[in-house]
C-alpha cells in the first residue's frame, strides 16, 4: 500500500497521521466530492482512529486500517444528508494540473463520477485514483475482492452510459445551433 515501515496506531499515531493524511483525504474527497466536507470527514476519521488505536488489530495494514474507517465515514454522512446524487462535482485537481486538456477531462470524469453511488464511487477512487489494488480495496472496504471487481465493473458500465449520454446531449444541442445559424 504506502511506502515505509509498518506503524503502530498505538504507539506511532502522529507519525501514522503525517504520512497518512492526504491519502486518507483524497480518498474521502473521492467520495463526497465536496471539499470542505472532505476536511472534517477526515479529521472525523483520524479522531475515531484515534480513539481506536488500542484496539487496532494488525490484519490488515494501518493504511488500509484509516482509509477503511474513513470510507466507511464519508458513506454514512452521505446516507444521513441524502446527497449521493445532489453533490457538485469537484475532485482533488494536484497543483501542477493546470493544462486546459488535464482540466477538461477532469471535468468529464467529475460528471460521470456524479452518477455512481458512494459505494461505486469509493472503490473507483480508491482503485483508480489512489492507485490500490483490487484486495487493498476488499480489505479498506471489508468486502471480498469479488465484490470490488463487480463494483468497479459496474461503475464503468454507469460511467461509461453517462459519457456516452453527454456526447449524445452536445452532438444535438450542436446540431440545434447549427440549424438556427443556417436559418438566419
Amino acid at each position: 500500500m504506502r511506502e515505509g515501515p509498518e506503524l503502530d496506531p498505538a504507539t506511532q499515531f502522529p507519525e501514522l497521521y503525517e504520512r497518512e493524511y492526504t491519502a486518507v483525504y483524497r480518498s474521502i474527497l473521492g467520495v463526497v466530492l465536496e471539499p470542505a466536507l472532505a476536511e472534517d470527514l477526515t479529521q472525523e476519521a483520524f479522531v475515531r482512529a484515534y480513539r481506536a488505536k488500542n484496539t487496532y488489530k494488525p490484519t490488515a495494514p494501518p493504511g488500509a486500517w484509516l482509509h477503511r474507517i474513513a470510507v466507511n465515514l464519508a458513506i454514512s454522512q452521505l446516507r444521513r444528508q441524502r446527497l449521493a446524487r445532489l453533490l457538485p462535482g469537484r475532485l482533488y485537481t494536484p497543483p501542477d494540473a493546470r493544462d486546459y486538456d488535464q482540466a477538461d477531462a477532469r471535468n468529464v470524469i467529475e460528471q460521470a463520477l456524479e452518477v455512481l453511488t458512494p459505494k461505486l464511487r469509493a472503490a473507483v477512487v480508491l482503485h483508480y485514483y489512489q492507485g490500490f489494488t483490487r484486495e487493498e480495496v476488499a480489505q479498506i472496504l471489508g468486502i471480498p475482492s469479488g465484490t470490488v471487481a463487480s463494483r468497479i465493473a459496474k461503475a464503468i458500465t454507469l460511467m461509461r452510459k453517462k459519457l456516452e449520454s453527454s456526447e449524445q446531449a452536445a452532438l444535438s444541442l450542436r446540431s440545434k445551433r447549427e440549424g438556427v445559424l443556417r436559418e438566419r
